[in-house]
């Protein structure tokens, strides 16, 4: 057996093309049963999805979609079935030849909790059980679950710690149940005991602050399951590290000290962004892969016993970037198995190097310091940041400045044409949608249009802990209901899952005797959904590329516009038709009013110019010149608040504005191997 570990892992994330969601609120209660009210809130949001066709070849099969979600959705099916004939094809070599007990996960994933919820839609939808398939792949070894938080939110651009704790939470009660099957299956099979916990920062998004509230939260969990040995793994760059001898990293087992004494240590893998994006896109060999990732320096280590490994990290689309890919990827697994070197999950390393199962090298654990407020897909490499998520040539100077421009090829019915791709329009987007959520967020001890003030005025004690605790515990417990379908599948009833249950519950905890109205019930939940749409209107994805209109830009207005709705709608249920005044004023100049933003938001001091500006946001759709954030501001206002009485703000003729979008070009047309019916933009001509 070679001592070489490839190390795999598979990220997908919420790929976006919601325009609006099924549901309208009505405009009173006063008139309504809200006892069925309750029931319909405790289901999950439904969204309305673009129709844009797509279709794309995943090896050997077609897959199609009506639009990109629905395309990587289908993919994950067809990866399954990939998944299922590796192991099939491997399973008796890794015990007969490389000596493991059972089979040893081959790759990790890290699968959003939106993605997962909607592979469920979609097998109620076809009558198929992928989502239990997938969930045999973990209890079964075949691949390692991954943690991380909802909604792909960059969390050290969080400002608050409040919600970046909350979103930690709601990862890890997620994801919790397929940990525990997962770690049952190596506890029993390979008589491993210590739970390493493998954690993927959206964006590998780092900072020292948030790490340190991860690790808490992460040890605080391990101690209420009773966990008695626990350990946190993070899946970083290279490039993010302070150190730059690449290659050594590359192979060792790393870790981050928390403290100055060393003694509290998270591990963390890291992988070469430049050796997985030749992998994602040139398909090499197994030869090719074994020259470039060993060096003669290696077989020191092999004589040693000390084994080492190589990171690749996939995002799930790039499986779809030509049709040899997925073979390729078979092939890769297979073969190297074969020659002996055989491929795990990332925790497998760090596990069998905390047992000393694996072989260390006299410097192992290597201690690592990782750089501040980093990411892996910033444009700039050489001295990574979050700029290319802001907007900003370099996210982490006091002055700064506005990030260079990205041209791209867009499709127009006289052939490719390149724009100047200014990056301007992400300072005022972000800056726009994080005062959209600020607004709907609120405070819990200050007065103000905020939902987390309209919870904490329920919980009825003057205790201002025991409130904010009890708004937390009723916001955590919310995730119940918003992926209700994910937590069916691990010994909870629909009862259970139930606002009538969980809203009183929780605001109520500790507190004898208290009850409350379902008039209330409907608000808490309305207030708690709000909360939610605006954090999903944080997505990073948003921000990732070159254009503003396109459809991942397009969601995240149509969240913030959603969680600003229902913000509205409580206020008018509760006789406070002021603050509901306050959030369409937000609304009206942030969103509606978006091109004012250079102005608001002074771009020119950045050095932005105005003519930069216009071109940064215009339109990229023929049937509608407004910029993206207004038109899609204006269509939803127009169906969701007409009813509350502002009939002369959004008039009834702003509801048939277009939903399409221009393409993410760069990434999902210029790839040859996505065949679109309408590649000029995004949607359809009817729509």
């Amino acid at each position: 057996m070679n001592l070489l570990h490839p190390i795999f892992h598979l990220h997908g994330y919420h790929i976006g093309s919601r325009i609006d969601i099924e549901r309208i609120l009505p405009s009173n209660l006063e008139d309504e049963d809200c006892d069925l009210l309750i029931d319909d809130l405790s289901e999950p949001p439904h969204f309305i999805e673009r129709l844009a066709p797509v279709s794309t070849q995943f090896g050997k099969e077609t897959v199609r979609g009506k639009n990109w979600t629905e395309l990587m959705i289908k993919s994950l099916r067809a990866l399954e079935r990939l998944l299922a004939q590796i192991t099939l094809s491997i399973h008796q070599l890794v015990q007969s030849k490389l000596g493991e007990r059972g089979m040893v996960p081959f790759m990790s994933a890290d699968l959003d909790a939106d993605t997962l919820h909607r592979i469920i839609e979609m097998d109620y939808e076809i009558g198929e059980n992928i989502y239990g398939r997938i969930l045999d792949l973990f209890r079964s070894g075949v691949l390692a679950p991954t943690l991380t938080v909802p909604f792909q939110i960059i969390l050290p651009l969080v400002e608050r710690e409040d919600d970046v704790r909350l979103l930690i939470r709601m990862g890890l009660n997620f994801y919790w149940p397929l940990m525990m099957r997962y770690q049952r299956y190596v506890a029993k099979v390979h008589g491993e005991d210590l739970f390493v916990g493998t954690f993927w920062l959206p964006e590998a998004g780092y900072s020292s602050r948030v790490l340190a509230m991860l690790h808490e939260e992460f040890m605080a969990k391990c101690k209420e399951e009773k966990i008695a040995q626990a350990h946190l793994l993070l899946l970083l760059d290279h490039d993010q590290c302070v150190q730059h001898n690449g290659d050594a990293l590359m192979k060792s087992w790393n870790v981050i000290p928390l403290d100055d004494k060393g003694r509290t240590l998270v591990s963390v893998v890291l992988r070469d962004r430049t050796f997985s994006e030749w992998v994602m896109y040139s398909n090499p060999s197994v030869k090719k892969l074994l020259d470039r990732t060993i060096a003669k320096a290696d077989s020191d280590l092999n004589s040693k016993g000390i084994e080492y490994c190589w990171s690749h990290f996939d995002d799930l689309p790039a499986l779809c970037y030509s049709p040899k890919t997925a073979l390729n990827f078979e092939q890769k697994v297979v073969k190297l198995t074969e020659l002996g070197y055989l491929p795990i999950s990332p925790d497998v390393f760090v596990r069998r190097k905390l047992l000393e199962r694996y072989g260390r090298a006299p410097n192992e654990p290597v201690h690592v310091r990782i750089l501040e407020r980093t990411a892996r897909r910033d444009w700039h490499p050489a001295n990574p940041n979050m700029g290319r998520w802001e907007g900003f040539l370099d996210g982490n100077v006091e002055t700064r400045i506005v990030d260079e421009n990205h041209p791209y090829f867009r499709r127009t019915p006289a052939g490719r044409k390149e724009e100047p791709g200014p990056q301007c329009w992400k300072i005022a987007f972000c800056r726009a949608l994080r005062t959209c959520f600020d607004t709907v967020r609120g405070d819990y001890d200050k007065a103000g249009p905020g939902m987390l003030r309209v919870l904490a005025e329920m919980v009825p004690t003057g205790d201002r802990k025991i409130r904010r605790q009890n708004v937390e515990r009723f916001l955590l417990a919310y995730s119940y209901v918003y992926w209700r379908e994910h937590f069916l599948n691990f010994d909870l009833s629909e009862g259970d899952l139930n606002l009538h249950v969980l809203a009183p519950e929780n605001l109520l905890y500790g507190l004898r005797g208290a009850e409350l109205t379902d008039e209330q019930i409907v608000i808490a939940a309305v207030a708690a959904q709000a909360y939610y749409f605006a954090l999903s209107s944080l997505e990073s994805f948003a921000t990732l590329w070159e254009n503003m209109d396109q459809r991942a830009a397009y969601q995240c207005v149509v969240m913030a516009c959603l969680a600003m709705i229902n913000a509205i709608h409580v206020h008018h249920w509760m006789g406070r038709p002021e603050m509901a005044q306050k959030i369409v004023g937000v609304y009206r100049e942030e969103l509606i009013g978006f091109e004012s933003a250079y102005t608001r938001y002074n771009l020119a001091s950045f050095g932005v110019k105005p003519e930069e500006w216009k071109q940064a946001i215009k339109s990229e759709v023929p049937d509608c010149q407004l910029n993206m954030v207004e038109r899609a501001a204006r269509r939803l206002a127009a169906r969701h608040l007409r009813d509350l009485g502002y009939k002369r703000e959004f008039p009834k003729t702003d509801e048939s504005l277009s939903t399409n979008v221009g393409h993410i070009w760069s990434a999902e047309v210029e790839q040859g191997n996505f065949i679109w019916e309408n590649p000029l933009f995004y949607g359809t001509p009817e729509s």
